[in-house]
């Protein structure tokens, strides 16, 4: 057999020599690297998967970004959540009524204790992570609230609570301090009437009455005569007929300008008693002289609530002007209305210091976004609140053409109306639109449909005569405008959001005016700037009104309520909850894809280092072949 270069290429051999080197190159590199390729090029076919698990690998970082950055902001306001509670309770506890302390301690001490409440609260709504504050919903610019000092007393000729407070009690009480109420007495008569002094919000309105005496007659409340608003009327029976008896009493129900409701009443004693104390009036010689000696009685006793009591709710309902809730304007009194006053006024940005400039809604579900709803017989009235606000509430916008039994009516100028009279008894399926617009001009039309029987939404049931149907309309109007109402306000919590995967967002945006914080705030602020100097003989008596408030407006029965702390700590304890499932989710789906990118990039090198050695082998025995073929020769092998 004849071996020479012809029958063993020499070239053919150094270029399979030189593959097995690069390929012993590249082994090396994977080895040190433990990687497939070093370059995109040398991925091959597995580049399109890489890319795409690298891609959704990035994501799932992005979305752990956030879900971090969220965790950090949910721990701020489930600690700050936590506080609020507790604040709630300490209000609670920390005034009660008749509870005045050794030396009247607690009323010296309360408005101080109150006031390092508000302040903390102040702060804690002001409190920003990272530069980006909490309880603004999307303004998270700048602190939503201004400090406790300019809160309370204003700044730069701008009112603060206290001064709306000042403004607030004074319109109330009323020149005589007897809550704006007058009574009357006609000469040679027996009846005694007591009537508000004009139609307006402020002071006292008569609410009921009644009597304990068969020789007294009551008239419940009406309206008076001329500019008077409501009164009531006690009339004794004239001698000879049989007198009022002592002990028996005469009781007035009274609505305040908080809207609570308090009584006074007034307890007859005999001639021999006299003078009896504050809640007594001395039975006169003849009924002229009881009626007589009951209207001084009574006047004292008016002057005497509306040193405290009303005082107490006054305050509160200066509160309620100032710290103005979602779709409410702040309102104070207005001077120019006469004297004393007799309506609101929208307050502004140049003369009031606004308490909160957050983001807020400017329609709410809670007071039928500044409507108001009457029934007069037939008649139904669905209107505009005064004083009207363009830039809070529902403006009524029209209302649709009569129908063959209710004529229909509209008032463009403010405040807007609708009204539906019924002059008949409807059939079924005749309806009534009305149209409401937002103050972003955003409109929604309401219909209502008249039917036999139970109603649905959207439709009153046809009574059994007119005044029954408009009874049932009015209660129809009054779910599907709340309905209105509450879509037009959203939920605060859509206010921040956060993108935790592809299809999953959690919403934890927080407003300082939802109503858990807002009554604590109101509260609190009442508290700390009410006073109780020695020597004041209504210390005790607003003592006990601003505290029978305090406790009702913190009470645990507001738990359940919309924007309750409790209600917020829930919503944001399942946006925690969000987070965390989540947060396992993208874990799991990580570690799979981790695994599938390690498949794919990755090599094994154990089975590389085999590879080397048995690559290495090869070598040496194609080095050893190539150096012996490529020596003969003729002139070798004769050597």
């Amino acid at each position: 057999m004849i071996v020479n270069k012809s029958m063993y290429p020499i070239q053919t051999g150094f270029s399979v020599i030189s593959r097995m080197q690069d390929r012993f190159a590249t082994l090396q590199v994977q080895l040190g690297t433990g990687m497939k390729a070093s370059t995109l090029a040398e991925m091959g076919n597995d580049l399109p998967m890489s890319i795409s698990v690298r891609s959704r690998l990035a994501k799932i970082d992005s979305f752990s970004a956030n879900i971090d950055t969220v965790n950090l902001r949910l721990s701020f306001l489930d600690n700050a959540m936590a506080r609020f509670d507790k604040l709630e309770a300490e209000g609670r506890s920390s005034a009660v009524q008749g509870q005045y302390g050794t030396n009247n301690i607690n009323l010296a001490t309360v408005p101080g204790l109150a006031y390092g409440r508000l302040d903390e609260m102040v702060t804690m709504l002001n409190s920003d992570i990272a530069g980006r504050y909490l309880f603004g919903g999307s303004n998270t610019d700048k602190a939503p609230l201004p400090d406790t000092t300019t809160l309370l007393e204003g700044q730069g000729g701008r009112a603060g609570f206290k001064a709306v407070v000042t403004e607030r009690k004074a319109a109330d009480a009323g020149l005589d301090g007897r809550g704006r109420l007058q009574s009357s007495l006609a000469a040679g008569t027996t009846s005694v009437n007591l009537a508000e002094d004009g139609v307006h919000p402020f002071g006292m309105k008569v609410s009921a009455i009644s009597t304990t005496s068969g020789a007294v007659t009551v008239s419940q409340p009406a309206a008076g005569g001329g500019t008077l608003g409501n009164q009531v009327g006690v009339t004794f029976a004239p001698t000879p007929a049989e007198q009022i008896a002592a002990g028996q009493t005469i009781s007035m129900g009274f609505t305040l300008p908080d809207g609570t409701e308090t009584q006074i009443t007034m307890r007859a004693i005999a001639a021999a008693d006299a003078p009896g104390g504050i809640n007594e009036f001395v039975i006169g010689a003849d009924a002229e002289a009881t009626a007589a000696n009951f209207k001084t009685a009574l006047d004292k006793k008016l002057v005497e609530v509306g040193g405290t009591t009303l005082s107490g709710a006054s305050t509160f309902a200066a509160s309620q002007n100032f710290f103005n809730g979602a779709g409410e304007p702040v309102l104070r009194v207005d001077q120019s209305s006469g004297n004393p006053p007799t309506s609101l006024r929208l307050a502004t940005e140049a003369d009031t210091v606004m308490w909160y400039t957050g983001q807020t809604p400017a329609v709410a579900a809670e007071g039928l976004g500044r409507l108001e709803i009457g029934t007069n017989g037939a008649n139904v009235t669905l209107g505009e609140k005064q004083p009207v606000s363009a830039a809070h509430g529902f403006q009524v916008s029209g209302i649709s053409a009569s129908t063959a039994s209710i004529t229909t009516g509209y008032t463009a100028t403010n405040p807007s109306q609708a009204t539906a009279q019924f002059t008949a008894i409807p059939a079924p399926g005749e309806t009534v639109n009305i149209t409401l617009t937002e103050p972003n001009g955003t409109t929604r039309t309401m219909a209502l449909t008249a039917v036999v029987g139970k109603a649905g939404p959207g439709q009153f049931t046809i009574g059994a005569d007119v005044n029954a149907t408009a009874a049932n309309f009015s209660k129809a109007l009054t779910g599907v405008v709340t309905d209105a109402a509450i879509l037009a306000e959203g939920n605060p919590r859509q206010s921040v959001t956060a993108q935790i995967d592809d299809s999953t967002r959690v919403n934890y945006g927080l407003q300082a005016n939802e109503s858990g914080l807002l009554a604590l705030m109101r509260t609190t602020a009442a508290m700390s700037v009410e006073t109780y100097p020695d020597g004041d003989p209504t210390a005790t008596g607003r003592f006990d009104a601003m505290a029978e408030r305090q406790q009702s407006a913190l009470s645990e029965a507001h738990n359940v309520k919309r924007g309750s702390v409790e209600v917020l700590t829930m919503e944001l304890g399942m946006a925690r909850s969000a987070l965390n499932n989540t947060t396992t989710r993208h874990s799991n789906y990580k570690l799979q894809l981790e695994n599938l990118l390690s498949d794919v990039e990755t090599v094994s090198k154990e089975n590389v280092a085999m590879e080397i050695l048995a690559l290495q082998t090869r070598l040496q025995a194609s080095y050893q072949a190539t150096s012996m073929i490529s020596q003969l020769s003729l002139v070798n092998f004769m050597k």
